[in-house]
């Protein structure tokens, strides 16, 4: 079985993000949903466990990737990504790129991740147009102004969890 992961913050989840679990979907058997959790890092806009109920309520709207939902697990980790991968078995680690900052910051990463773990390849898939624009920071400023255009960038139910977020 090939195994991979596809960790970040979600914070929130974006279509975005739902396009690279599609696309890296089609390239592994199984690919892990995994937030990242630093210690040493507090807060973040959602909570951990919104987090994970928005990405498990956003892949609902994801009937057309054509395997079972079992194969799309969801869940954090702490520690180090090459670790986790290593000790559950995840040969893949898929990596969205939006623009050139987020190759950059990926290539530098990637050095580091091939030498703890050689065993694990790095996937880069390229965000199509209409999703290069997308960052979390920019869904969290339109939700702010409770812009009519968030619903083209997230799922109704991250629409909602904003929009009820943003109402103090």
């Amino acid at each position: 079985m090939k195994r991979g992961i596809y960790a970040g913050s979600f914070d929130p989840v974006t279509l975005g993000h739902l396009d690279v679990i599609r696309r890296g979907g089609l390239i592994v058997d199984e690919l892990r949903i995994m937030i990242g959790v630093n210690p040493k890092k507090v807060g973040g806009f959602f909570k951990v466990e919104k987090r994970l109920e928005l990405i498990e309520e956003s892949l609902e709207h994801m009937k057309w990737f054509g395997k079972d939902r079992s194969a799309f697990p969801v869940g954090t980790f702490s520690g180090l990504l090459m670790d986790y991968c290593k000790t559950h078995a995840v040969a893949f680690n898929i990596r969205g790129l939006r623009a050139a900052q987020d190759f950059n910051y990926e290539f530098e990463m990637h050095g580091t991740n091939v030498d703890m773990a050689p065993e694990v390849n790095t996937v880069f898939l390229v965000a199509p147009p209409s999703f290069q624009f997308i960052s979390s920071t920019t869904i969290k400023e339109l939700a702010s102004y409770r812009s009519p255009a968030l619903r083209k960038y997230v799922t109704p139910c991250v629409v909602g969890a904003l929009l009820e977020a943003n109402q103090a």
